[in-house]
């Protein structure tokens, strides 16, 4: 038996890049998904190549209530919950602290950050109901040191993994584990919105492996995360920067 067969999984942000490759590995190792994102067609997509074990859902995780609803529609229709990976994200506006928008602080706090804390509360009392489960949220590598000129997206992350740790310790003894995972440069939609093309080769040279990574080597950190093989992991943060974070390298000869 695979490690997920018979259980169900909500993934956020599955419209594509790393939502769409996380809830194609989760059906693919058994379980039944609920596929979910602001982008209805595209999620849609993503539920046309997974087939009859996924449904889709359009949600706005800056609504509490859009979140709840995410989450009940997925019980009633399949009659438990044991996975959620909150994993929408947005990369927001570029500006210094000094120069930033409220509006445009406001919207990334509130799909990266509040969205991840409706997930998480909606998903708890199910979980309880049923012995356990486990809650994967995506933070960033920009959630562990600063990133200029994308404070509110830096902020936003380090509260992710702040909340994963609260969560973590609140919720160990009812057999839910709470843990983060950290991307760095992945090729996805995102990422390439957010790089100028002057500004890919500057990226990937800071890359200690020279490369991004696919959207599916997150996947399989957070299916690893989420499985029992994982059982002893609560409140944890875990890197898939290809190095990043590792130090500062001397330019090096080939």
């Amino acid at each position: 038996m695979s490690d997920f067969e018979s259980k169900v999984v909500v993934v956020t942000g599955a419209a594509g890049g790393i939502g769409r490759a996380a809830a194609i590995a989760f059906a693919q190792e058994g379980a039944s998904v609920v596929v979910a994102d602001i982008d209805g067609g595209r999620v849609r997509e993503t539920a046309a190549i997974i087939g009859d074990k996924a449904l889709a859902v359009e949600v706005d995780v800056a609504d509490e209530h859009s979140v709840q609803s995410m989450v009940d529609l997925a019980v009633e229709k399949f009659g438990r919950l044991d996975v959620i990976f909150n994993n929408a994200g947005i990369a927001g506006k570029r500006a210094r602290t000094g120069e930033q928008q409220t509006a445009d602080w406001q919207r990334v706090i509130d799909i990266n950050l509040n969205g991840v804390f409706y997930g998480t509360r909606a998903a708890i009392p199910h979980m309880i109901k049923t012995g356990g489960g486990v809650i994967v949220n995506t933070a960033s590598v920009d959630g562990l040191v600063g990133m200029a000129q994308i404070p509110h997206y830096s902020a936003a992350k380090h509260g992710v993994i702040g909340l994963t740790k609260a969560s973590a310790l609140e919720y160990a003894r009812d057999n839910i584990r709470c843990v983060a995972v950290c991307p760095g440069y992945i090729a996805t939609d995102m990422t390439r919105d957010t790089y100028k093309p002057e500004e890919v080769e500057a990226v990937t040279a800071a890359v200690p492996m020279g490369r991004a990574a696919g959207p599916e080597e997150v996947a399989n950190l957070v299916l690893w995360l989420a499985s029992d093989k994982a059982s002893y992991v609560t409140g944890t943060s875990h890197q898939v920067d290809g190095g990043v974070l590792s130090g500062f390298m001397m330019s090096q000869e080939n």
